[in-house]
């Protein structure tokens, strides 16, 4: 037998593991995520004021950092902006005024 020949059952077997993994996994799955919304107890004002919090938070500290790129550029490799720290800078600037829209829509 060839390594082709030796390899296609493998292959075969790691897919239906694979199929049959999901398709037991996907009903557990199902009634735990069911759940989540129910999860957070409370009124609406306390859900919204915990939303808008996180939002808020986030948003801020995007918007920080973009700064913070643009400031320092080529000096700290966590905003990834050695060589590109524009588009770094851009794209955390986008994201945090979103989360600030957001923020103020909710």
């Amino acid at each position: 037998m060839t390594d082709n020949q030796m390899k296609a059952p493998v292959d075969y077997f790691l897919f239906a593991s694979l199929l049959a993994v999901l398709v037991l996994a996907e009903p557990a799955l199902a009634n735990k995520f069911e759940t989540i919304g129910s999860g957070v107890a409370g009124s609406v004002h306390i859900k919204r004021e915990s939303l808008q919090t996180g939002l808020l938070a986030c948003g801020i500290a995007l918007v920080v950092f973009a700064l913070l790129a643009v400031i320092v550029p080529r000096t700290n490799a966590a905003f990834l902006n050695y060589v590109n720290w524009k588009a770094s800078s851009a794209v955390m600037g986008i994201i945090g005024c979103i989360l600030l829209v957001f923020y103020f829509l909710v």
